[in-house]
């Protein structure tokens, strides 16, 4: 999951989620935004040990991020939003992806001008000849 701080200072949460169309089949996987409190910030695991989020370094250098548009798609194929692309007037893209395994969060993100991460393309298989 994420959390995002708007301008105002409300947070929201950015979370994979499973989404049920029928109940007799598998939920399919979808992406929600909610509104959310500082506590949402910090989890403590099983084994005691407590978590807090920070900002992304990578990211960091396109804050302050202001959003022009947002695109929802399915990519999954699978009925539901599992894809949400918020775009900046300067042209830089954060994509929030729900991907495999199941209730994982991807992030990506692309500065204006920058090639596009291809480094999930599987690479082509070799045979021999």
């Amino acid at each position: 999951m994420a959390v995002l701080q708007l301008a105002d200072g409300r947070l929201l949460l950015v979370a994979p989620q499973e989404v049920e169309f029928d109940p007799g089949e598998y939920p399919s996987l979808g992406i929600g935004i909610s509104e959310c409190g500082a506590g949402a910030r910090q989890w403590h695991a099983p084994s005691g040990k407590t978590y807090v989020m920070s900002t992304l370094a990578p990211v960091a250098t396109l804050l302050p991020f202001t959003v022009q548009s947002v695109t929802e798609s399915d990519s999954l194929g699978e009925g539901s939003t599992s894809e949400l692309s918020f775009v900046s007037s300067t042209g830089a893209r954060i994509t929030f992806r729900h991907i495999m395994p199941p209730m994982t969060l991807g992030i990506d993100f692309e500065h204006p001008g920058q090639a596009p991460n291809n480094s999930f393309k599987p690479n082509p298989l070799r045979g021999s000849a």
